[in-house]
């Protein structure tokens, strides 16, 4: 699997600035989504409540990735629909032991007949990837403890809705275009770390479900086939659907790329 550079093998991303919503005493630490780096690395401060958070420096350079002959894109949109969103409650913990409030969003359930307690999102989730935020717009918190996946599934909040959406940009003889993907989906996804971490143990964390981009264009040859006619542009927009050839099946390759791309990760103010 390709590695992402922000990242090292710990599974321990680099320096993130601490909420407004966060503190060192606190027994809870807030779940984000998100896929740029550079989202939890920079100043926040709040804009009328802790959930409404605004950034106070300039644009933030947007994540870029590759296709595997090598082609460079930009990506300039990300949104997606998650339902069901829920993760274990940590062993031997319950819904009492906790006195900072989750989010009005997020339901606590205790183990209860063999079956283990359960953080769940009340509602469908709207998520901008680039800026780490949610709609409805709250802070998602949950407690301290040891957790090993986040569970949520796609999907569409109406029919004629995408439950995934990406613009990207590129350059292609010397020409800007831009690669969309758009589909529906029920896909289940398990955002996972590559190994069980404990909150406890971090200063100050916060917990991210992320989408590894590196693996988005794996098998779609997207400049080969451009140059080959395998794929052709609509003026200046890019799309799978039609490709013929080495490209035969692209949309459908980096639809499931995409959905096999979650990631977990635990971000630490520096």
């Amino acid at each position: 699997m390709p590695s992402i550079p922000w990242l090292r093998a710990s599974g321990l991303a680099v320096a993130v600035l601490c909420l407004s919503a966060c503190d060192s005493d606190s027994d809870t630490t807030e779940l984000r989504f998100g896929i740029n780096p550079s989202t939890y690395m920079r100043p926040l401060t709040a804009e009328a409540s802790p959930s409404r958070r605004m950034t106070m420096d300039a644009p933030l350079a947007s994540p870029t990735f590759s296709s595997n002959d090598g082609l460079k894109f930009t990506v300039e949109s990300a949104n997606a629909t998650l339902f069901d969103v829920r993760l274990e409650l940590p062993s031997g913990r319950e819904c009492s032991d906790y006195e900072d409030p989750l989010a009005p969003l997020m339901t606590c359930t205790d183990a209860a007949e063999g079956q283990p307690g359960t953080l769940s999102v009340r509602e469908p989730l709207d998520v901008n990837w680039l800026s780490a935020t949610i709609i409805p717009d709250w802070t998602l918190r949950i407690p301290q403890g040891t957790y090993s996946r986040i569970e949520a599934r796609l999907g569409q909040n109406a029919p004629s809705l995408p439950s995934f959406s990406m613009a990207a940009s590129f350059t292609w003889e010397d020409q800007r275009h831009v690669l969309t993907v758009a589909f529906p989906s029920t896909a289940a996804l398990r955002f996972e770390p590559r190994h069980p971490f404990d909150l406890s143990d971090a200063e100050n964390p916060v917990v991210v479900g992320s989408l590894d981009l590196t693996t988005w264009l794996d098998g779609v040859p997207v400049a080969s086939c451009l140059a080959l006619g395998d794929l052709t542009l609509d003026g200046t927009t890019l799309r799978l659907e039609s490709g013929t050839g080495a490209c035969a099946g692209a949309a459908e390759r980096v639809k499931q790329n995409i959905e096999a791309s979650t990631r977990m990760y635990l971000a630490s103010h520096r």
